[in-house]
């Protein structure tokens, strides 16, 4: 049974809005058949020359973008293709055709599918022509020269008859600046030919077999630590075997199988605890570390950080769980470090005191006590060799919370399109006696949610929109006509977020934006 792309999501994703990271297939084809299979299926409409096929090879695009294509291809064109060709096909492009590490990554939110992340800045002209219909990560994830991006304006008329009249399209001379100013603009921020990736697509990929330390953070969630065992498949994938651990102790195991695609590219089918994840990582150059996110299939927007390092690397402090204690107080802290020997030692900085009480490979865990008199400030942890300036802090007391996201959206469902939750996280911050932020990291609150202007109190968004569980996620309510609200209106909502966290006799708090909006029935791998 294959775990590549599903046929659903090639066939009806715009029917369904299916969303699902680029994962290996059981069998994937090897990169070398992939100009062979270019030539067999898609040569037909692209004309080949001297190797090069018109089109194909005036383009670069990560994973996602290739099936994008791909699917464009069956749903516009009726290109039919078996499932293996369909994974050679787009490992052969992103492997010859892609993007370098450092042109990814400004915009690796849209492949890591993170919520409510802000979008590049690309200046009013582009976020006008371009951004009011897709992100605008997604024009900067592909590369072409400036006669391919007028190509693709004429595509843009071709294939969406209704542009003109969309917003902000008929109060401008939209053709004359899609035609003449923003092709070469485009050629010149994303060409087809750079010097990162000549560089790039000549290095041999990097083999990223081998023994892992691990660390995630799922916001509003729990932290994972633990470690993982990669090991290339045969088929030119990996499979990676992972034991880790929660900070209450429950452990999550689990398996996952993974391609890496243009030598970084980690797309990976898991399952963690019985629960099926998606994986997009990027391994770095010197591939000695692997950072990305994992996320739910069906739900994208459940998911966490994830960051893995190679035990045989220099030793290093990864994380500290938790991040911050307050002066005066007692308790146990878990260190995620490569290169830990037993019996191991620890160091938290002065006015601390530690006590290991167990070491495994990647973890220790401590008891600490904190002296009443100890001064607000980062500390440098140093364990078995291995240290990490600034991973833990101590504070006397919290005096701001920061929401993460400051602006949210969620969105509400029913019938086949299920509702988008809103996930919203409290970040402590202290002063020291300089009078610098000291980032805390997150810490519990009690959370609420209030209208946000005269307009959502009102129309009583608050009571009509959904609600905020203990964790800080606000689940939304169900989508359609509501009897009971104004002109039985849908359940949108525009409310403000409130955390407050109590910290000896005072209370702290702090707030932010969430807007509870439709339905979105078409999701594409890059938002």
């Amino acid at each position: 049974m294959s775990i590549g792309l599903p046929k659903m999501f090639r066939l009806n994703a715009a029917l369904l809005g299916l969303v699902l990271a680029v994962a290996p297939s059981a069998h994937a084809t090897d990169a070398p058949s992939g100009q062979a299979l270019v030539r067999t299926y898609c040569s037909g409409c692209h004309l080949e020359h001297d190797g090069a096929f018109e089109r194909i090879n005036s383009i670069r695009k990560t994973p996602e973008g290739w099936v994008m294509t791909l699917f464009r291809m069956h749903q516009v064109h009726g290109l039919a293709l078996p499932e293996d060709v369909h994974d050679g096909i787009v490992r052969y492009l992103s492997d010859t055709q892609g993007l370098a590490p450092s042109e990814a990554a400004p915009a690796r939110f849209a492949l890591e599918r993170r919520p409510n992340a802000k979008d590049l800045d690309l200046g009013p002209e582009l976020a006008t022509m371009c951004g009011r219909c897709h992100s605008l990560a997604r024009v900067a994830l592909q590369r072409r020269d400036s006669a391919d991006w007028l190509k693709h304006m004429h595509f843009h008329v071709g294939q969406f008859t209704s542009l003109e009249y969309q917003a902000s399209g008929r109060d401008r001379p939209w053709w004359t600046i899609a035609s003449t100013e923003l092709p070469p603009k485009l050629g010149q921020l994303f060409p087809l030919t750079t010097p990162a990736w000549t560089a790039w697509s000549q290095r041999a990929a990097r083999d990223l077999s081998g023994s892992w330390v691990v660390v995630g953070h799922e916001p509003g969630g729990r932290d994972l630590y633990g470690t993982a065992e990669i090991a290339a498949d045969g088929h030119g994938g990996y499979t990676a075997h992972y034991r880790l651990k929660d900070t209450a102790g429950t452990s999550v195991g689990g398996e996952s199988h993974a391609i890496v695609y243009t030598g970084y590219e980690w797309r990976g089918r898991a399952e963690l605890g019985g629960r099926a994840s998606r994986e997009v990582f990027a391994a770095s150059e010197d591939g000695s570390r692997i950072v990305g996110r994992w996320f739910d299939p069906e739900h994208t927007e459940e998911g966490g950080d994830w960051t893995a390092v190679r035990n045989d690397a220099q030793p290093q402090v990864l994380a500290v769980l938790p991040r911050a204690m307050k002066a005066g107080s007692s308790g146990s802290v878990i260190v995620v470090a490569t290169g830990i020997t037993s019996p191991a030692t620890l160091s938290l900085g002065a006015g601390t005191t530690t006590r290991v009480l167990a070491s495994d490979a990647g973890a220790l865990r401590a008891s600490v006590e904190i002296a009443s008199n100890t001064a607000t400030g980062a500390r440098t942890v140093s364990i078995a060799g291995a240290s990490g300036q600034g991973a833990f802090a101590v504070y006397d007391k919290i005096d701001k919370i920061e929401i993460r996201p400051s602006f949210g959206i969620a969105r509400v469902g029913g019938g086949k399109i299920a509702a988008v939750t809103a996930q919203f996280e409290a970040i402590g911050q202290a002063k020291d006696a300089a009078g610098n932020t000291l980032a805390l990291g997150p810490i519990a609150a009690d959370w609420s949610t209030l209208p946000y202007d005269a307009e959502a109190a009102r129309t009583h968004d608050e009571a009509f929109g959904g609600g905020i569980q203990n964790s800080g996620r606000y689940v939304p309510a169900g989508a359609g006509l509501n009897p009971v609200r104004e002109f039985s209106g849908n359940n949108t909502a525009n409310l403000k977020v409130v955390a407050r966290v109590r910290d000896g006799t005072a209370t702290v708090e702090g707030d932010s934006h969430l807007i509870v909006t439709v339905q979105r029935w078409i999701t594409t791998p890059i938002y």
